[in-house]
């Protein structure tokens, strides 16, 4: 679409960025199961969240506005108190081109939903949508190849080249506050996570620095705990939440959060040993863990100290089917997993010797 209407390269690398995180205020299912209604109602909630979210992320503070707007009405009545051109033209686009991929059917060619499609978007004109942007649109979709990219397995490439074109140096302060966003992300899944991945960071950088990391790694093992659930984005919520056992079939889509964490991880470049460190934190010293079966010989410290600093915190933390553990079902709990080479000794070690100041770090997090 920008480049169809004849935006600048500055302005394509907006819309682009702008449409990877636009739903970033989205956390839960049934939030996005209510995006994929195309007449949506009411979908400022998440409009504003994703725009709080953003603007406490200094590169991404540019789109801040438009993801606040993306679903603002062109007939206005908008909680931004825009309408029409007022709204940024961003922002318009992003609301067009995410409508339209609401849309599209997987059960039905990409090539005979031209007419469905279009007549849905038209029947908005001047309403939902920018009228001219309309126009673009419709230009743009009588091309076959339009509709054929908007499928094909090789999208990620056409992806890579805007990336290419849109190349932005970050900082660890940069790389620290996306983190931090995404982490609020997914702990926002459950009320019961409310500040978990938060806490197994903390927890992580504590229990690294006392068993000598350096700087470098100790701000590798913040990351990786403030990422290491990102696959959790993809379990339904009624299974995060049951409030009883899960069954094997549940246990087994459990099971397929650490895997995404490690794709979605190196899939976005971030550096090793974040996506390893992050993703192994269900592996076992005796190879019985997941979803790689990892043993003693192939789980580095870093990895060691993130299963630790997980489980202290799960155990720690209110849960659907218990409240959160005392010191001594704690130390009882994890000392039984080091007896079946579950967890590290010496990293369980570590941790109860520091016991009083990390339940002291945890509290003081989950209060906020």
């Amino acid at each position: 679409m920008g480049k169809e209407i004849g935006l600048t390269d500055e302005e394509k690398n907006l819309i682009f960025m702008a449409s990877i995180i636009h739903d970033a205020g989205v956390s839960t299912w049934q939030e996005k199961n209510k995006l994929i209604n195309f007449e949506v109602e009411n979908p400022w909630d998440h409009c504003k969240k994703g725009y709080e979210k953003i603007s406490g992320v200094d590169i991404l503070c540019p789109v801040a506005e438009i993801i606040l707007s993306h679903h603002d009405r062109f007939d206005g009545n908008n909680i931004s108190g825009l309408s029409g051109k007022e709204i940024p033209l961003i922002a318009r686009i992003v609301h067009l081109a995410d409508r339209v991929e609401v849309l599209l059917r997987h059960d039905t060619h990409v090539l005979k939903q031209y007419n469905g499609v279009m007549h849905a978007i038209e029947k908005l004109s001047e309403q939902a949508f920018d009228p001219e942007l309309v126009a673009a649109f419709k230009n743009l979709a009588r091309r076959e190849s339009f509709w054929l990219e908007l499928t094909s397995p090789f999208l990620s490439h056409g992806q890579t080249n805007v990336c290419l074109n849109s190349i932005v140096n970050i900082n660890e302060k940069d790389m620290k506050q996306m983190a931090t966003m995404f982490a609020s992300v997914i702990d926002e899944k459950s009320p019961f996570t409310h500040r978990h991945s938060q806490g197994v960071a903390a927890v992580a950088v504590h229990l690294a620095a006392a068993m000598g990391f350096g700087r470098e790694e100790v701000f590798l093992i913040e990351l990786a705990g403030l990422l290491h659930d990102i696959g959790k984005l993809s379990i339904p919520d009624e299974i995060l939440e049951k409030p009883g056992s899960l069954t094997a079939e549940e246990f087994a889509v459990i099971k397929q959060h650490t895997y995404y964490t490690y794709q979605i991880l190196s899939e976005a470049g971030a550096p090793y040993p974040i996506p390893e460190w992050a993703a192994y934190h269900h592996e076992k010293l005796d190879g019985s863990g997941y979803p790689f079966h990892l043993d003693a010989s192939q789980l580095e410290t870093g990895s060691r100290i993130l299963a630790v600093a997980d489980v202290f915190t799960a155990l720690r933390e209110d849960r659907p089917y218990r409240p959160g553990m005392s010191k001594r079902n704690i130390e009882e709990i994890m000392g039984k997993m080091v007896t079946t080479a579950a967890l590290d000794s010496k990293v369980v070690n570590v941790l109860l010797d520091l016991y009083d100041k990390l339940d002291e770090v945890f509290t003081a997090i989950a209060l906020e």
